[in-house]
């Protein structure tokens, strides 16, 4: 049987063209190659699963090949390329300095420096985690890095610039890797599981890319492990247990628990997922992360482009966003990311979390200085808005189409179409206000039932600006019956004193 190779290893690119990301790196050293104007040392610095071993490699061969591609990648078919493809190849040394970082270990390497390449133009020495050198072997490596031998050239790799002395950084050409976005990494897995012959929801691919965090190789690790989860279909919920993360319909339970100031029903939630074995860091990241995703939801209209929710969670989304606004998710967000360090010095996970939890149902209690501070900020419009509305009598006067205005641009902003072609449809005629309610009267029956769908809603929207408003009820109005009555009032009132008019003609005639 053939061994397995991991994805990140079967699908490691040899040239530039296949580097996912980080176009302004490998176009200034296409550039660098295609003008033959190799520098003596180069600094790779970034995140890691980024692509910097990867680049050094492929540029290693680049500055070699004896006839490079139209974009400075090595041909790969040339005498040298073929030589240096070989793991005996000692032109290109790789040196690990987590495990060789001594002033004896750069000693030997410098010695090694004066020797001529075997089969190519240079000698390419790629020192990876270079900050893991000791001073000492930092201070023996300096004068060679700034006056090598011309046939040499040093690549330097790190993921903590910040560790390297400035001596050090002086010296070389610096390149920062940047983590990937989540679109950039979706596509790439895409194409590698279509190549894998392997069917796969676009949810469980997007769930991947996330856990990735921006890591080509996370990425990838993640994937083997799902690829080795299941030989059918790869789903959303085959990714979410391979993860370990709780099941997206119970945390969407818990935030809509938080969100509508349930403490009882949250607690019970949390202790579900809790129960199913589920990690409490791992729920309180998922928490955060629902949060997100239902700020996506509340600002921008075109929000699962961005999230790729399954739809029945996006769903469940849309409809708990109508009940908060920004503050308080940014807030709710904040606790739940805070007490991700907490949990690392807690002695009791559980009961951090659960405080978290309360805390997030009622903001009341959270003694934060910014929620303080919002909270101040709430009242002062609320005092403004009273003075605005009582004037100089103590009978508070609403201008209605304010109100309604007020509310079709909040649900415009929300991004729901329906609920503001309905809102949208009610005039300032059909709006009344009476003892802390709102009226809205409707003259059309069909309607009626639309309208009330979204009623609870519109009174959440209204009633966190208009404090004066306690409710808003709905009443069909119908027009042609009314005007009949009126009709009929008026033939009643009438209909006796024409009766006299007609005779007292007949006898005048």
């Amino acid at each position: 049987m053939a061994s397995y190779t991991s994805l990140y290893r079967k699908y490691r690119p040899d040239t530039f063209d296949k580097m996912l990301g980080q176009k302004h790196i490998i176009k200034t050293l296409s550039n660098t190659i295609l003008a033959g104007k190799i520098s003596h040392a180069y600094l790779f610095t970034g995140t890691r699963g980024t692509g910097k071993t990867s680049t050094a490699k492929i540029f290693a061969k680049a500055i070699n090949c004896l006839s490079p591609l139209a974009d400075g990648s090595p041909c790969g078919e040339c005498e040298v390329c073929k030589a240096l493809s070989s793991p005996n190849n000692m032109d290109i040394l790789e040196m690990d300095a987590a495990s060789n970082n001594s002033v004896d270990d750069i000693r030997d390497l410098i010695e090694k420096v004066k020797y001529v390449p075997v089969a190519s133009k240079y000698k390419v020495y790629i020192i990876d985690e270079v900050h893991m050198l000791t001073m000492q072997a930092f201070n023996a490596l300096l004068k060679t890095l700034e006056e090598p031998p011309e046939h040499t050239v040093f690549i330097l790799a790190t993921t903590e610039v910040h560790k390297l002395p400035q001596t050090i950084l002086s010296r070389c050409m610096r390149f920062d890797f940047r983590l990937l976005s989540t679109s950039e990494l979706t596509d790439y897995l895409m194409k590698i599981f279509d190549k894998e012959g392997r069917e796969y929801q676009k949810e469980a691919i997007r769930a991947i890319a996330e856990a990735g965090d921006g890591s080509v190789r996370d990425m990838l690790s993640v994937a083997d492990m799902c690829l080795s989860y299941t030989s059918e279909k790869l789903t959303y919920e085959d990714v979410l247990e391979v993860l370990g993360a709780s099941s997206p319909k119970l945390v969407v339970e818990l935030c809509a628990a938080i969100i509508d100031h349930n403490a009882k029903k949250a607690l019970e939630v949390t202790d579900k997922i809790i129960s199913l074995g589920k990690s409490v860091a791992l729920l309180a990241r998922d928490v955060s992360k629902m949060m997100r995703a239902m700020l996506y939801v509340l600002n921008c209209s075109n929000a699962n482009s961005f999230l790729s929710l399954p739809k029945d969670i996006f769903d469940s989304l849309v409809a708990i966003s109508n009940d908060t606004d920004n503050g308080t998710l940014v807030r709710i967000i904040e606790i739940f990311v805070n007490i991700e360090n907490e949990l690392r010095v807690s002695a009791s996970p559980m009961i951090t979390l659960e405080m978290s939890v309360v805390k997030a149902c009622d903001l009341t209690i959270d003694l934060d200085g910014d929620t303080v501070i919002r909270r101040l900020k709430d009242v002062e419009a609320k005092i403004r808005t009273m003075a605005k509305h009582l004037g100089d009598s103590d009978e508070l006067k609403l201008d209605l189409g304010e109100v309604w205005g007020y509310l079709l641009n909040t649900v415009k902003a929300g991004g729901s179409q329906q609920a503001y072609t309905c809102a949208a449809g009610i005039t300032g005629e059909s709006l009344s206000f009476d003892n802390g309610v709102l009226y809205i009267k409707i003259d059309s029956e069909k309607n009626l039932p639309v309208i009330r769908q979204y009623v609870k809603q519109f009174e959440s929207i209204i009633r966190k600006r208009y404090f004066e408003i306690t409710g808003v009820e709905i009443s069909f109005f119908d027009k042609e019956k009314a005007l009949n009555n009126d009709v009929k009032k008026v033939q009643d009132l009438f209909d006796e004193e024409m009766v006299n008019i007609i005779n007292s003609k007949n006898i005048e005639s």
